[in-house]
């Protein structure tokens, strides 16, 4: 079954008025809103053959599917920051054939070299509290090291600071 124009228009306008509410929210970011807008769209027609007409109103099959598939995203999302690419200073050595290097091996050495740029930048505590917090949560290693947390957090906006300004912003 097509999703006719008008049925379509008016779930983008429900799509972008969700995703304007996370945005407000700081659920996600401003410029992260039209690629989920149109990832909701897609999911939306991907599962649009299952509407029966009989069951309910094209209306309120969008709104439940549109709120369904908005969860299950930021879920994915966010599950993908949890267990996504940690970034240590002590990325494992590989043996390299400088002949047959592929894009991931060359971005790991890239990373490598950057990391090892900013961590020479870091004060010895300060290079301590990454290897622990690689390893360990805010509380654990608070304890560990006989700090308040709040102290341990200031610590880590200054380290955030120190990889923002090389540009690594995006590996915290």
């Amino acid at each position: 079954m097509n999703i006719d124009a008008q049925t379509q228009a008016f779930a983008k306008l429900v799509i972008a008025a969700e995703i304007k509410k996370l945005a407000l929210r700081n659920i996600i970011r401003e410029s992260d809103q039209e690629d989920c807008a149109s990832e909701l769209l897609a999911r939306l027609l991907a599962v649009w053959d299952g509407f029966d007409p009989t069951r309910g109103t094209a209306e309120a099959y969008i709104n439940q599917v549109v709120n369904t598939q908005l969860i299950s995203m930021l879920r994915q999302r966010f599950a993908q920051k949890r267990r996504g690419p940690s970034v240590s200073h002590c990325i494992e050595e590989q043996l390299v054939d400088p002949k047959s290097q592929s894009d991931g091996v060359q971005r790991r050495v890239d990373l490598r070299i950057d990391l090892s740029v900013v961590l020479d930048k870091m004060s010895p505590f300060q290079r301590e509290i990454v290897d622990k917090l690689g390893r360990d949560g805010v509380a654990p290693v608070s304890r560990e090291m006989g700090l308040p947390r709040r102290t341990l957090r200031d610590e880590c906006e200054r380290i955030k600071a120190i990889f923002k300004d090389a540009g690594l912003d995006a590996y915290l």
